[in-house]
């Protein structure tokens, strides 16, 4: 009877507790990461989706850096968040295409505990219709762009003497995913 229970334990009972003791030290676990008190910069943090991260991020307790290309509408979303939170934010306009005004923008706000590259553009038609002015835009603001941002703002995110997390958030559209050429996605329209 002693056998039986060895040998349940050993084909059972152990395989099961040391796969339980691996789940347990292995998988990785999720960390939040309170943003209070942290320095958070928006790109397109002027309207839309980044305005809205900005007002959250303020709301929560941490210092929020708005990027964007008009002044003017930068302007309207500090008094906005200001209205809605009470806090207030920082701006700072420059164009993410040029890196050496995005390297003078990162340098200006300080060190970054957050970066979020969300912004963007998109023309809505189909790729036949699209001049390719346009098309090197999306390119240059979504990609090259975000390149740029990160590029600037890295070396200083890594040499940190403080070792506190950073990270950084890419916003992205699913432009790409709804191109459509005309006849070669859709179905045949004569068809009864």
């Amino acid at each position: 009877m002693a056998d039986f229970h060895l040998s349940f334990l050993a084909l059972f009972i152990l395989p099961i507790s040391f796969i339980l003791f691996l789940k347990l030290i292995v998988r990785p676990h999720p960390i939040k990461i309170p943003i209070k008190s942290r320095h958070v910069l928006i790109t397109g943090g002027s309207s839309g989706i980044g305005l809205a991260l900005a007002r959250q991020a303020a709301a929560e307790g941490a210092r929020v850096t708005i990027l964007a290309r008009d002044l003017n509408k930068l302007e309207e979303a500090k008094n906005s968040i200001q209205l809605s939170t009470g806090v207030e934010v920082d701006i700072v306009s420059a164009d993410v295409c040029d890196f050496e005004a995005v390297k003078e923008a990162v340098k200006s706000v300080g060190p970054i505990d957050v970066l979020v590259c969300n912004q963007g553009v998109f023309v809505a038609q189909e790729i036949v219709n699209q001049e390719m002015k346009d098309i090197r835009s999306m390119i240059n603001v979504n990609f090259i762009g975000t390149v740029n941002l990160v590029k600037a703002a890295l070396p200083g995110m890594k040499n940190r003497s403080d070792r506190k997390p950073v990270s950084i958030a890419f916003m992205l559209s699913q432009a790409g995913q709804v191109l459509r050429v005309e006849g070669l996605f859709e179905p045949d329209k004569t068809d009864g």
